[in-house]
């Protein structure tokens, strides 16, 4: 997992300009990739709404709740795969709450980090104004395929960070996937500490399955073939 932490005053600032960037039209936000040298590139964002991005309604096919629980922190994360009515490719949602801890404890999540999503699905990211929550992740940092070939992204939640009470919006990664499978991983990173939790497992984007009759004519075809080698190997 990857994160490089930087001053937070710095990152607020930054944050509350690339949101107000970000937030004039809610069309898809594009991610900055264009890498030169650099070991991350920062993407602000807004939110938006499926009034805005209407492509995003679908059907949830998955959601999953995992509990955490390090230095004093707890909570769940819930995992949501939902696939595209209209289109019927994948987005991927994720969501933060935390539990309320013990009296005089200071407890919350600032940043989220998703790594082995596969980079070539890591284009298009924003969080989910019109569902539960109040807290967003207005920084999207997408890392740099030369360290991170497997796709690394975090969710930065730099002012508020994500603390007991409603937890945050739903965030995701809208992709033209077709399939998907638990194939990555994240980490949560806590404020004021910088603790870091457990690795879990997670939904993201998988190969196609060749279908039942796609088998058989694979199988098919190499009987065939072993049966040419044979008639060639065979003597006169």
């Amino acid at each position: 997992m990857t994160y490089t932490h930087t001053n937070g005053n710095a990152v607020r600032a930054a944050a509350i300009t690339l949101a107000l960037l970000g937030s004039a039209t809610a069309q898809a936000v594009t991610l900055n990739k264009g890498f030169v040298a650099e070991p991350f590139l920062d993407t602000g964002l807004g939110g938006t709404t499926s009034a805005a991005r209407p492509e995003l309604g679908g059907l949830v096919l998955q959601d999953d709740l995992q509990a955490f629980s390090f230095n004093g922190v707890s909570g769940t994360v819930q995992n949501r795969v939902v696939q595209e009515t209209v289109s019927g490719t994948l987005d991927f949602y994720w969501r933060i709450v935390v539990d309320a801890p013990p009296t005089g404890a200071l407890a919350s999540i600032e940043a989220f980090r998703l790594d082995g999503f596969g980079y070539g699905f890591i284009n298009d990211a924003d969080w989910r104004s019109d569902g539960l929550g109040n807290t967003a992740p207005f920084i999207a940092r997408v890392f740099n395929p030369a360290a991170h070939p497997g796709g690394a992204i975090n969710f930065l939640f730099p002012d508020p960070a994500v603390g007991p009470g409603p937890g945050s919006y739903f965030f995701f990664l809208h992709t033209d996937a077709t399939n998907y499978a638990k194939t990555a991983k994240y980490d949560l990173l806590c404020a004021p500490s910088n603790c870091i939790s457990a690795s879990y497992d997670t939904f993201a984007p998988a190969p196609a399955v060749p279908e039942a009759q796609t088998y058989a004519l694979m199988l098919a075809g190499l009987g065939v073939l072993a049966w040419v080698t044979r008639r060639q190997r065979k003597p006169d």
